[in-house]
């Protein structure tokens, strides 16, 4: 009775405004433990109706757009100064290869169900668009670099296992990080692991063009006789 007494002096002492503050906040305080569960089921109500098929904007595309636009703008050389066709090479096979990840990427994330399926599941789902680009990506490379330049095809095959042989060890890094992802429970639902999955492919697309050159570095020479190709 007395601490009842000590409170209401001692908001009569205080002003109007200060003793309203104090009430909201402790009507707050109140409301926030009373339905703090409540809320918390809101709150996962709402991210569990996320969909997938909204990450279509995710920065990763962008990234690869970005990464095409400062590859255009490098001339490359071999040896003894500015290599067209390496400069040209270098351009076409970045930009196929970042086409060919943003298409693919862009297809798997229109599935349906991809919000339910288990995780487990999922991870092979994007383990298998990954591997299917791959193989679709090294087709084309090989393609564009034959019938468009004129390379040989024991050529345009010798530099694109040298790519994907120095590529490995983003590919085995990417499939360990894709691993711990999918599989971590600290993620609310598939939407979560997803989006962070496109941030790892995010940076692996910003490496590109360091790796192709750094590729053909390790090649030099080898497509200088194709100085006159068209």
């Amino acid at each position: 009775m007395e601490n009842i007494e000590v409170i209401s002096d001692s908001f009569g002492k205080m002003s109007g405004f200060l003793t309203f503050l104090i009430l909201v906040l402790i009507v707050l305080a109140y409301v926030t433990l009373k339905f703090k569960e409540t809320i918390n089921e809101l709150i996962k109500k709402q991210k569990r109706e996320r969909k997938i098929e909204d990450l279509i904007y995710h920065s990763m595309f962008l990234t690869g757009d970005k990464v095409i636009q400062r590859i255009d703008k490098i001339d490359f050389t071999t040896f003894d100064g500015y290599d067209e066709v390496k400069s040209k090479l270098l351009k076409k096979l970045i930009q196929l290869k970042i086409e060919t990840v943003k298409l693919r990427f862009g297809e798997f994330l229109q599935k349906e169900g991809l919000e339910k399926v288990k995780q487990s599941q999922l991870k092979l789902m994007v383990a298998a668009t990954l591997s299917s680009l791959v193989n679709e990506y090294n087709n084309k490379a090989i393609k564009v670099m034959s019938e468009e330049m004129s390379i040989q095809i024991k050529d345009a095959k010798f530099l694109v296992d040298k790519y994907e042989e120095f590529r490995e060890y983003i590919t085995r890094a990417f499939v360990e990080e894709l691993n711990i992802i999918v599989m971590d429970d600290n993620y609310i639902d598939n939407f979560e692991r997803v989006n962070t999955i496109l941030y790892t492919i995010s940076i692996s697309l910003s490496i590109i063009p360091r790796d192709v050159v750094e590729t053909f570095n390790n090649v030099n020479g080898t497509f200088k006789k194709y100085k006159k190709a068209s």
